[in-house]
């Protein structure tokens, strides 16, 4: 993107961000794509510039998937797969407790029996055997007579494992999307990460989901080119359904690839015919009749499957995807609903307890990171825990529990400005085991060494953040007036969509609004800013939510520099343009 300038303006919460752009490229797409300028402007910004970007940007065609053996060992593990299909071996999948595992799990199981292939699934169970891969599992598999596993979303890191599943004669297909460490399981037959060194995969962030699902089309085109095979081949758009829950709930970059499978997913997803299970799940999280969003999958869908692995059992979710049976799926989605609430209770009552830590002993003014731990909570919900803290501090965190054994386990989330994958390899020498990516992982560490954590996290954020990195930022997409703001602006923006991270609703920013009358607060605990400006003589409205911080900024002022992202507010027949602010300030630009 050709800048002009970058400029930075403050709130008492936020730094705002602003590129200015090329102005005669954005008039040009605007001209050539019938777009309004500031739209253009966006695409820009998302480096989306030329007619080809342009057109699969908008138009998500599946045929601009890329071609899955550009992806290192696909061909090895499809030749496994194709012989244990044709000989009839007994295949497990094996995948893990959260969304992108046990959906994961679910597509490769439904495709796998389309082909008429013999097959089983394990998902471990969180709380008894923790994470991946483990040798009594792969114990009983082997009892059972398996002749090859298929991991999802996990293995990567499992060498020993895999190296005790080859004593035993078991082949192994590592499929997984996670950053690999310093040793990889060398004795699987094959191993499928876009994230592996030496892997030639032009798209890097697919979820685990998102890998499982392009082995099966490299699996579906190998077969297709077999003339011995003859059986019918699936039709593999009937699960992009699954792979969009998976990839959305993992927070995977929705651009590229992501972008197509959610975009057909979504529209599936919405449909009438949608699989028993969901539908049964979307009538439990009152989204039956709505069109499904990346927001409703986020926060509705995903945390309901999510709750019976963080609990333990993950294997509840994965029946609710793959039953054909109305009755039980109408019995599991009652049950996940009822743990997802369980969860919630347990998640607001140790958030209680951390925030009044923080605060208590003053942890923001000592620490550049926060490392908590109680033998008290519950394992399930560390890693949101720690999601919500890093969403009201804008810390590192790390959030650990007492497992037993003089050992602590946890779940760490990050900030922009600090890829914690890197930063726990640093301190790889305390940690018993680590994994993750740039803004999540998990860890283990003995109990004694917990104060030397602490110590070691906050000398290696101190060497790679400044103040300014704890300053959390808001980008502005483009400066916007009244007058622009109409429903042709609204069916363009609608276009942008699928909104999400790497694909964020664009903020706009608008100058110098009048507060048109008293602001209130609305919600269950008063908490959402309710208001109306006025600027050229049309009248806004807007919501804030939990924007009660602002209430003397509101009362105290009359004209705001204000940034939000749009929306429609819908009531019964009638809707109507509302902002719906994420920050503002005193007008001073």
């Amino acid at each position: 993107m050709a800048l002009e300038s970058l400029k930075e303006y403050l709130s008492t919460k936020y730094r705002w961000i602003y590129s200015e752009p090329d102005r005669m490229l954005c008039a040009d797409l605007a001209h050539r794509h019938n777009l309004p300028l500031c739209l253009a402007e966006v695409l820009i910004k998302r480096g989306i510039s030329n007619d080809r970007q342009i057109s699969e940007f908008f138009e998500t065609p599946l045929n601009s998937l890329i071609n899955p053996f550009t992806m290192k060992n696909m061909e090895t593990g499809v030749a496994r797969i194709s012989k244990a299909l044709k000989k009839g071996e007994l295949i497990c999948i094996y995948g893990d407790y959260d969304v992108d595992g046990v959906t994961a799990t679910s597509l490769l199981h439904m495709f796998l029996k389309e082909l008429g292939a013999d097959v089983i699934h394990y998902i471990p169970n969180r709380l008894e055997e923790g994470y991946g891969l483990n040798i009594d599992a792969i114990e009983e598999l082997a009892r059972k007579k398996v002749n090859l596993i298929i991991t999802v979303d996990c293995g990567i890191s499992a060498a020993n494992e895999v190296t005790e599943a080859k004593k035993l004669g078991i082949d192994i297909i590592i499929t997984d999307h996670h950053q690999p460490g310093d040793i990889l399981p060398d004795k699987a037959t094959a191993i499928i990460n876009p994230m592996q060194e030496g892997d030639k995969y032009s798209f890097k962030n697919l979820s685990g989901v998102g890998v499982a699902f392009k082995m099966c089309m490299a699996v579906r085109h190998t077969l297709r080119q077999d003339p011995e095979w003859k059986l019918p081949l699936p039709n593999l758009k009937q699960y992009l359904d699954i792979v969009t829950l998976g990839t959305i709930a993992d927070v995977m970059p929705l651009c590229g690839e992501n972008r197509t499978f959610v975009s057909h997913g979504l529209y599936a997803l919405s449909s009438k015919n949608v699989r028993p299970g969901i539908d049964e799940l979307k009538k439990v999280a009152g989204v039956e009749r709505q069109i499904v969003s990346t927001s409703y999958v986020g926060f509705n869908l995903a945390p309901r499957i999510n709750a019976v692995g963080r609990m333990g059992d993950s294997d509840r979710g994965f029946r609710l995807l793959t039953t054909t049976d109305r009755p039980e799926a109408r019995r599991l989605a009652a049950e996940l609903d009822q743990e997802n609430k369980f969860r919630q209770d347990i998640e607001r009552e140790i958030l209680t307890e951390v925030f009044k830590r923080i605060e208590d002993e003053q942890m923001i003014s000592k620490r550049a990171g926060l490392v908590l731990y109680s033998r008290n909570w519950h394992p399930g919900v560390l890693g949101i825990v720690a999601s919500r803290v890093v969403d009201k501090y804008h810390r590192p965190t790390i959030i650990m529990m007492e497992e037993g054994n003089g050992l602590l386990k946890g779940s760490a989330r990050s900030i922009p400005g600090f890829h914690l994958y890197n930063g726990l390899k640093e301190m790889s020498d305390i940690l018993i085991s680590f994994g993750g990516h740039k803004y999540a992982a998990g860890l283990k560490i003995s109990a004694d060494k917990i104060n030397l954590l602490q110590d070691r996290f906050n000398s290696v954020l101190n060497e790679r953040l400044t103040e300014r990195d704890y300053t959390p930022e808001i980008n502005i997409d483009a400066f916007i007036e009244p007058k622009e703001l109409n429903d042709t602006f609204m069916a363009a923006l609608q276009k942008f969509e699928p909104f999400g991270n790497g694909n964020r609703e664009p903020v706009f920013c608008m100058r110098d609004v009048e507060k048109y009358q008293a602001v209130t607060f609305v919600g269950r605990d008063s908490i959402h800013a309710k208001c109306y400006f006025i600027k050229n003589g049309i009248v806004f409205d807007a919501i804030g939510y939990d924007m009660r911080a602002y209430e003397n900024l509101f009362n105290n002022e009359d004209h705001f520099d204000i940034l939000f992202t749009l929306s429609y507010n819908v009531y019964g027949k009638n809707r109507s343009l509302q902002l719906v602010m994420k920050d503002l300030r005193k007008a001073v630009l």
